[in-house]
């Protein structure tokens, strides 16, 4: 769901329940705990994978087991209607999700309106928080800009950037809804992207097949350096090594497309086996 789209959603369920009748848990089960990260995630982390696995690694070690639980700082909470949603903690979520760690999680209910909320989310910094970088805090400041009606040093406050910075945007905001922008589609750009919009420029188009195949040497050359030829001599341990990483992985590299055309012709070679088998049968 991308942001305009979610931001509606959430002002439905607010108008049919604005507040929960549990009133302000200390506590919730991880299935309670709803993300929306088009609004509440301040980080972009695509471009983390690495950084941010490590992280997952830290807090998921700290977090403990099942029968000995270790909480981890309160996740920060905000009721949106029909959910709790994280403003702060989704590593600590992933964290507990992936130490099987269930039942009573703590939280911290946030109360205010969806506006603050979403400055919340960017102002909010814990120790086990890896830092916003400068692109990142000119995004989200963007994004409140766009969306909320939040005062100029209040967004200057939530997300660490500069006064000029947020009028340059409020500026932007303005020569793009002349050129016919709506809400929903300055939501859709980046800072950079709007910035150059509104000068009547374009950000350069990337080939991302060719950024694609650039990553992927990366990757090659950093795992040939670290297991060498091991994965093809021990394909089970090397399968098994990647489940510890990330019970995750194993899926996600299936639905790629760079993996596509492998298991099509791992298919079509069954397929081929069990006609030729199907045949000698009937001899």
């Amino acid at each position: 769901m991308d942001t305009a789209d979610a931001l509606v959603a959430i002002r439905t369920a607010l108008a049919a329940h604005p507040e929960s009748s549990e009133g302000d848990p200390e506590v919730l089960d991880l299935e309670d705990l709803r993300t929306i990260e088009s609004v509440f995630q301040p980080r972009d982390l695509a471009y983390r994978e690495g950084e941010d696995e490590a992280h997952l690694q830290v807090l998921t070690k700290a977090a403990g087991t099942p029968e000995k639980p270790t909480y981890l700082e309160a996740i920060t909470v905000w009721w949106g209607g029909d959910n709790w949603y994280i403003l702060d903690g989704h590593h600590r979520r992933i964290a507990y999700e992936r130490a099987k760690i269930v039942k009573n999680i703590p939280v911290r209910a946030f109360t205010g309106s969806l506006d603050e909320a979403m400055a919340e989310a960017v102002s909010l910094n814990s120790k086990d928080k890896m830092p916003m970088r400068l692109p990142e805090k000119m995004n989200k400041a963007w994004q409140l800009v766009v969306c909320t009606e939040l005062k100029k040093s209040q967004i200057v406050t939530a997300c660490s950037v500069a006064d000029g910075s947020v009028a340059a945007m409020r500026r932007v905001k303005r020569e793009l809804a002349t050129l016919g922008r709506t809400i929903a589609q300055m939501l859709e750009m980046t800072w950079e992207e709007a910035r150059l919009e509104s000068q009547g420029k374009t950000k350069p188009k990337v080939d991302h097949d060719t950024a694609l195949e650039m990553r992927a040497r990366g990757y090659a050359t950093s795992l040939a350096k670290a297991v060498g030829d091991r994965p093809h001599k021990d394909p089970e341990g090397f399968a098994l090594a990647l489940l510890m990483l990330d019970s995750r992985l194993p899926r996600s590299l299936l639905e790629t497309n760079a993996w596509a055309e492998v298991i099509g012709t791992l298919r079509d070679d069954q397929a081929d086996l069990e006609e030729l088998e199907s045949a000698q049968s009937d001899y």
